[in-house]
């Protein structure tokens, strides 16, 4: 049913004269013009007159314009209040990739996230106009991004051509505008599906409102724009959408409904005291083995508690785990399915990022303007961030990711442009050796491209090994040949025992669900046990310094223990942190320092947190009072073979020599002359 202008101008003035808005109307012109908009829910629309909530959606821009004009009649005033129309019903709504010729001219929403964002710029409403010939002054309205000049002067009646037109800016009127680009959200996106983009424009009062990295409904007129192709119009147009509102994601993690049924299976599935290990065993059932990892991924999905101290100090929750290993031992399979489970998850590569990389930069648009664009970091915020090939990220997302990763926040300071973007995302990164494979004799640092401070952000580092083992190998190999059978009876319709086997135990949808449901409802908090239990546990490990003069384990530890304790409570719908919980964080941070932090069987912190282990340091400076020693009695310093030989002696190996020359060389304190002494920088 189509209304006539008079129809439409009638309703909302009965609209806005019998409803609450009258009030908010009043209030709004009263605080004219630090507020410019009177905002109405299609609900009430729909309520009022459902015939007329269709008219809005098929004839948005002329049922706004006369809104806005009955704005003006009911409250007698020359102000300029917009009418914007939110909380449109999801039946209402569309996807960014699903927009179409048939939603032209219509009024839609959309959800989805802010890519990339324009500073707030002034643009021309109502253009004036200096006649050469008379010197009066042509008011002209502009509609598009092409400046519309009069046909004639309004004075003098002389047409363009014969007289020429000046723009005046001081007696324009200029209203703020804004330019974002919003795409769809990464949850929305099932199996193949691209991302697409659009291009949207904010006006006026809400101009400046969305930066890179907001999740939003966005709600407006779909437009086309002519495109010219060297100053030739071509037959093709491009989409915008003109925003008349914005309404905030209220949901905190995803988008997905769960609903009372989904909630009763949750709790159902919470109560049963292996749901961990069900959880565990349900993440790629098709990769054999690595149960550790798979208990520290199920707790980096459900994250530990972010916490705030009252002098503003920020303490992050979220888990961030590396994996560093062989080729062929699944890390980016484990990643792209960690992606697809985590609610609001992004699998992203260190190298095939776009022109924003991991965090955030300003890029020029097709204006030459600069613009903020959004990284992985910033899109994956509140959720978990996958990095495959993390050591072969730009040096420009190497120097910004520390702060991303413990501050959680990323810092564009570029062309003017300085802006802070939330990332609070658990990162989930894996790593190769720089060699292709790992030398178990030769600590984790040196062998993969990544710098230390980095290394030492992440609270656990899990380093996987290719070695041959005849009864692992069999396993695997039995496992591998299931996986590609059951694939094939999948294929041909085939029922059988053995797909079960291999889907598992909670199904995929169930566990997003799951997740989300404890991270809105579940904030664990540490018993007395546990809290006795982790320090004791590190006052243990302390303790050692006596013995072994290297220091077994740093607060980041500590730090990360805590975090992956509230994250089993939370994986079990517990608001407490039970000895059970502490035992089993204890657990992965201890297994994970054996195998990347320790040196013959000790820990030592120093070989992450600094990259050289306590027991290479002091070789290091025995070797250089070695070289100064061997100068003072010999008045010739040694070649690299005496060193070799006094410390190998000693009982160093040969490949731990080299590594403390290695070095010193690096670092430029020792250089090999011409005849191959070592002497000092």
């Amino acid at each position: 049913m189509h209304f006539t202008d008079e129809e439409i101008l009638a309703t909302w003035e009965e609209f806005l004269g019998q409803s609450d808005y009258s009030f908010k109307l009043l209030e709004v012109n009263d605080k004219y013009p630090s507020e410019k908009s009177l905002y109405v829910s299609f609900e009430d629309i729909v309520m009022y007159n459902a015939d007329f909530a269709e008219d809005v959606l098929e004839n948005p821009e002329k049922c706004i314009i006369l809104g806005e004009k009955a704005i003006k009649n009911y409250l007698n005033t020359p102000n300029e209040i917009h009418l914007r129309i939110n909380n449109i019903s999801e039946n209402f709504r569309t996807e960014i990739r699903n927009l179409r010729t048939s939603h032209l001219g219509k009024f839609i929403s959309i959800r989805g996230i802010i890519r990339r964002a324009s500073e707030v710029r002034p643009r021309v409403k109502i253009a004036a106009f200096k006649c050469s010939d008379c010197g009066a002054l042509n008011y002209v309205e502009q509609d598009g991004n092409r400046l519309i000049l009069p046909d004639k002067c309004d004075t003098c009646n002389k047409p363009r051509g014969k007289v020429k037109f000046a723009f005046v800016p001081s007696d324009s009127v200029f209203e703020d505008f804004q330019v974002v680009e919003v795409q769809d959200t990464p949850e929305s996106l099932r199996g193949g599906e691209q991302p697409q983009r659009i291009k949207a424009e904010l006006m006026d009062d809400i101009a400046g409102s969305l930066v890179p990295g907001d999740r939003v409904i966005i709600n407006g007129i779909l437009k086309a724009q002519e495109v010219r192709i060297q100053n030739v119009l071509s037959t093709e147009f491009r989409m915008f959408l003109e925003i008349n509102s914005v309404d905030r994601e209220e949901k905190e993690y995803s988008t997905e409904e769960i609903t009372e049924e989904d909630i009763a299976e949750i709790k159902e599935l919470a109560s049963n005291p292996d749901v961990i290990d069900k959880l565990k065993n349900s993440i790629a059932p098709t990769i054999y083995g690595m149960d550790l990892i798979k208990e520290a991924l199920v707790l980096q999905m459900f994250g530990g508690v972010a916490k705030t101290m009252p002098d503003g100090t920020k303490i992050r929750g979220d888990v961030h785990v590396l994996l560093v290993g062989d080729p062929g031992t699944a890390k980016s399979q484990l990643l792209s399915k960690m992606a697809q489970l985590a609610p609001r998850g992004i699998y992203t590569s260190g190298k095939g990022s776009s022109a924003a990389g991991l965090t955030a930069t300003a890029v020029r648009d097709e204006t030459g303007r600069w613009t903020l664009e959004a990284g992985a970091l910033v899109l994956a915020d509140l959720g978990l961030a996958a990095i495959d090939e993390m050591d072969k990220m730009s040096a420009t997302d190497r120097d910004s990711i520390y702060q991303a990763m413990e501050q959680q926040i990323i810092t564009v300071t570029k062309a003017g442009i300085y802006a802070t973007l939330m990332s609070r995302c658990s990162v989930l990164a894996a790593a190769n050796p720089k060699l292709g494979r790992f030398d178990p004799l030769q600590p984790l640092p040196s062998q993969i491209d990544l710098p230390i401070p980095l290394l030492s952000r992440f609270d656990v580092i899990f380093k996987i090994l290719d070695v041959p083992q005849p009864k692992r190998d069999r396993a695997t190999a039995e496992h591998i040949l299931k996986v590609h059978l059951v694939g094939e009876k999948l294929n041909l319709g085939e029922e059988d025992i053995t797909i079960e086997e291999h889907l598992g135990e909670v199904p995929p949808e169930l566990l997003r669900k799951y997740v989300i449901y404890a991270k809105e409802h579940v904030i664990p908090k540490l018993s007395d046990e546990a809290i006795r239990r982790i320090s004791d546990e590190y006052q243990k490990m302390r303790a050692t310094y006596q013995e072994t003069n290297r220091v077994a384990i740093t607060p980041r530890q500590l730090e990360a223990m805590i975090r992956l304790a509230e994250a089993s409570a939370r994986a079990r719908l517990s608001d407490v942190v039970t000895l059970k919980d502490a035992e089993r964080a204890i657990n992965i941070v201890k297994e994970y320092m054996k195998d990347v932090s320790s040196e013959n069987g000790v820990f030592d912190a120093d070989i992450v947190s600094t990259g050289t282990s306590t027991s290479t340091r002091q070789l290091i400076y025995r070797i250089k009072d070695f070289i100064e020693d061997f100068y003072q009695e010999n008045e010739v310093y040694p070649k690299e073979e005496d060193i070799y030989e006094v410390f190998t002696h000693e009982g160093f190996t040969r490949a731990k020599v080299r590594e403390a020359i290695e070095k010193l060389r690096r670092g430029g304190e020792i250089i090999r002359d011409t005849k191959g002494h070592i002497k000092p920088a």
